[in-house]
């Protein structure tokens, strides 16, 4: 293949042309997007010059035009856009020719203590995160052809840290959390995503990439699309068994609809962009509800709860009823073997309790069933889901 060179791109960029020519031979604009592929191998470029061309190539611009073609998905682009912005604080403009070794180990330690005086960074990151970071790093300095055989003997990536086992609610404090979040219509979004992700396991990423055409209420189920997994086209089904989640999606469904969604493409949790505007083509970001969250964790005294724990205390719930962990996993999706053996502990100690009680001891069964009080897994507190509903 030959190489396009600065020259060409210059005079691809200065012609004008954006028309192609017949049977595409010498098309300049073919030739276009074969130079924008070949931008990024400059190594005297900084790193936020080189990621910028980087990250375009692999982005197909659609102007204006509704199109789902991609090469990265949009959360992956999210993502590192994000890894990058952080990259940047360091490394922003050092020309990629110049980094060595060295300044990727120091990156790892001023990353690791927020060392400011490094790179303008708000908190430190832990061990994940800087990997992901340096991976950036690295595939910008691939494409630039910079990364030698001496980087990739000798740079060394942190450990991978498995992540501690989410907190979850006790049912108590799920029903104090819903009690209170449905007592005041400024929490009330609040209210319905807490409905909604503790009878779906869906994680925070799932629940923001919910789209209208998602949500299947006639058929009481919703689809789950694991954007960025290993299989691109699994989907979940989740079933909506109880008239309480039915009822918090229906009223999801009306407020997107209030804040502009217009069609099944368009996301359940509208991105917030001044205060009285909404962008239904967006999801809403990571802190779209970290206001009412908090003001809810405050009211509670639930001061650490997040909404990822959401999922945990849903997955909780279902171990708690001696749920089998193929049909946990069923609803929540993957999950590392740490967790798995998390939840598989719980449900195990669910399915003995509830055998003690039936045949344990002298107990026997007869005409009427066991006599016995059943464990008080899942949510029983002093009233019901429903009243919980009625009750704002």
């Amino acid at each position: 293949m030959t190489k396009v060179t600065d020259s060409c791109i210059g005079d691809l960029q200065s012609s004008g042309s954006n028309k192609h020519t017949r049977d595409h031979i010498d098309c300049p604009v073919c030739s276009q997007a074969l130079a924008v592929k070949y931008q990024n191998v400059s190594s005297h470029l900084s790193f936020s010059e080189a990621f910028d061309l980087w990250i375009s190539s692999k982005i197909i611009r659609t102007e204006g035009i509704a199109s789902n073609a991609r090469y990265i998905s949009s959360r992956a682009e999210r993502d590192l856009r994000q890894y990058a912005r952080a990259l940047e604080k360091f490394f922003g403009k050092m020309p990629l020719e110049k980094i060595h070794l060295g300044h990727l180990r120091e990156y790892h330690r001023a990353r690791a203590v927020c060392d400011k005086s490094a790179g303008n960074w708000d908190n430190r990151a832990g061990a994940n995160l800087i990997r992901k970071e340096m991976q950036t790093l690295i595939r910008v300095m691939k494409a630039a052809g910079v990364w030698t055989p001496f980087l990739e003997e000798n740079f060394g990536q942190l450990q991978p840290v498995e992540n501690d086992i989410p907190q979850a609610l006790t049912p108590d404090q799920q029903h104090t959390w819903l009690h209170v979040a449905a007592s005041r219509i400024e929490w009330q979004v609040v209210y319905w995503y807490s409905l909604a992700a503790f009878q779906t396991t869906a994680a925070t990423n799932e629940m923001r990439g919910f789209r209208l055409g998602d949500i299947h209420l006639a058929q009481r189920i919703v689809q789950v699309r694991s954007e960025g997994a290993k299989n691109k086209f699994r989907i979940r089904t989740i079933p909506l068994e109880s008239k309480e989640v039915n009822w918090a999606f229906e009223r999801l469904v009306e407020r997107a609809c209030r804040l502009g969604a217009d069609g099944p493409h368009c996301y359940l949790f509208p991105r917030h962009i001044t205060r009285d505007r909404y962008d239904a083509s967006a999801p809403m970001s990571v802190w779209g509800l970290r206001k009412s969250w908090d003001a809810v964790r405050q009211a509670t005294g639930l001061h650490n709860f997040t909404p990822y724990d959401t999922r945990h205390t849903a997955i909780t719930r279902m171990a708690e009823a001696g749920v089998p962990i193929q049909v946990i996993m069923s609803y929540a999706g993957h999950m590392s073997p740490k967790m798995q053996q998390h939840y598989t502990q719980i449900s195990e100690m669910a399915k003995r309790y509830w055998g003690r009680a039936v045949w344990g001891g002298s107990r026997m069964l007869n005409n009427t069933g066991p006599q016995f009080e059943p464990p008080r897994f899942g949510p029983q507190p002093a009233h019901s889901w429903t009243e919980a509903v009625n009750w704002r």
